[in-house]
């Protein structure tokens, strides 16, 4: 069976396809066969949402007079830069395109156009430098120009100039790290806190230590150890100021006149799902990965259609709010493939076989989210913004819809194929295991029991080409071509 087909062939049939950029339905089956790797699982759930998601990333691949960039939405928002690009989700899509075979080809424009042309590069807090990095391990192409170190310092350096205060930590406000009217953002008379976070606080932890990787490759010794310097100094900040009560959370602890100056009053914020972010990043000292079994906890994040943002006994979880994007408890994709992707880092670096189960386990639920009822009672995959724990509903486009599709909301269907998360990325570098170290390819899967089989062929990395697979009975078996 020709498993690209096969699959195409139903998301097209059931998708209404209003907008077009480089790669329309027509051509999106020869575009997968020839661009992604092929996947076959006994989960059937993770095997059709990892195929749907590699057509919709397609759908947000557009050429521009600024060369080819991905994008978040399809229609057109206000609140987005040139070409509707979105700063936001880049670490999701550079970890996620990263295994095209032509990822060159779609990516490194995308990068060059973010450091250089785009002037909306600075609207969200990112993990961009970080994620450039996994691109070019992963592909072993480290040739940005000559200029590159220098852009990605520039980049590291704004962030240091406008939200760096006095003890060397980094504040930020929910809203512009992609998280609107969180509880430890938003105070009960909606008004905006900024907060010592664990978002942006990892990014920038992360960043550093990347760009003292890029700094390594080209040679510069005095740059590559400025910058690990600056990531170990957040790594050890993050891990005794942020981590309360056996979880990471936000806090305030500054000026909110002067966000520069630090005050001795510390407010700490309950648990909410950003405080497995650090995790992403290797950040945490050994022995917080407990925190883990409350993505399992009926009464913390776990619920039956995905995990919620904020733990279910605050009391102000699902407070209302006249909003389309809440973070006060809601299920996002964006924040699921962060915490997903952090438990493939302790599950990998675990002895306990429980973080693997617990990664099958939520993955398959992840899988199981791309998914919605039409008005006529059929079941279509889909993917979109935010969800409701309460009925599973795509709960924005409810919103949105119920306000007739506003243009100054984005219009119709704005969140349809929403690109802002990874998927795709969580089978190959999680299920299948597949990474890179020391410039040689890896292969640790995180399995359970669960699983009884999984195919990966036609991986293409450090530029060779690979196929990996698993049977319960046999094991894994990595054959490089």
């Amino acid at each position: 069976m020709d498993i690209i087909k096969y699959y195409v062939e139903q998301f097209n049939i059931n998708d209404e396809e209003f907008i077009k950029n480089d790669i329309d339905n027509e051509k999106a089956y020869e575009w997968m066969k020839r661009e992604i790797p092929l996947f076959t699982c006994s989960d059937k759930d993770i095997e059709r949402a990892y195929y749907f998601r590699w057509w919709t990333y397609r759908k947000h691949i557009k050429s521009t007079d600024d060369g080819v960039i991905i994008t978040e939405f399809l229609p057109r928002v206000p609140w987005s830069g040139e070409h509707n690009a979105i700063i936001a989700p880049v670490g999701h899509h550079l970890c996620e395109g990263r295994w095209l075979r032509s990822s060159e080809k779609y990516l490194k424009s995308y990068i060059k156009f973010l450091l250089q042309k785009c002037t909306h590069s600075f609207d969200y807090s990112t993990w961009f430098i970080s994620a450039i990095y996994e691109y070019s391990a992963i592909t072993d192409d480290f040739d940005f120009g000559d200029d590159f170190i220098d852009l990605l310092e520039k980049h590291y350096r704004h962030w240091e100039e406008t939200h760096r205060i006095a003890d060397g930590s980094f504040w930020s406000i929910d809203g512009y790290d992609a998280m609107e009217f969180s509880v430890s953002g938003t105070d009960e008379k909606l008004q905006t806190m900024r907060g010592i976070r664990p978002t942006l606080n990892s990014y920038m932890c992360a960043n550093a230590l990347a760009l003292s990787k890029f700094a390594a490759v080209y040679g510069d010794n005095e740059r590559a150890e400025k910058y690990l310097k600056k990531h170990e100094f957040l790594k050890n900040f993050i891990n005794e100021n942020l981590f309360e009560d056996g979880f990471f959370r936000a806090y305030h602890y500054y000026d909110d006149e002067d966000p520069t100056k630090v005050k001795d009053k510390k407010q700490v914020f309950p648990k909410e799902l950003i405080g497995f972010i650090p995790f992403m990043f290797d950040i945490p000292e050994k022995g917080r990965e407990e925190c883990f079994d409350l993505l399992l906890d009926d009464n913390c994040f776990y619920n039956e259609y995905g995990l919620t943002s904020l733990e279910k006994t605050n009391e102000r979880f699902l407070y209302e709010v006249d909003h389309e994007c809440l973070w006060n408890g809601y299920i996002w994709p964006f924040a699921t493939a962060q915490t997903l992707t952090a438990l493939i880092k302790v599950a990998k670096g675990s002895d306990s076989k429980k973080y693997s189960d617990m990664f099958v386990v939520l993955l398959s639920q992840y899988a199981k989210m791309h998914k919605r009822v039409t008005e006529e009672g059929k079941t279509i995959d889909w993917i979109d913004e935010v969800m409701s724990p309460v009925d599973g509903s795509w709960s924005s486009r409810e919103v949105l819809k119920n306000r007739g599709w506003r243009e100054g909301k984005g219009g119709y269907e704005r969140g349809k194929d929403y690109n802002h998360s990874t998927f795709c990325d969580l089978v190959i570098s999680g299920l299948a295991g597949v990474g890179v170290r020391d410039g040689k390819l890896t292969v640790n899967p995180v399995l359970s029991d669960d699983i009884e089989y999984f195919t990966l062929n036609n991986l293409k990395a450090l530029g060779k080409e690979y196929e990996i697979s698993y049977t319960k009975e046999n094991g894994i078996t990595v054959i490089e071509h």
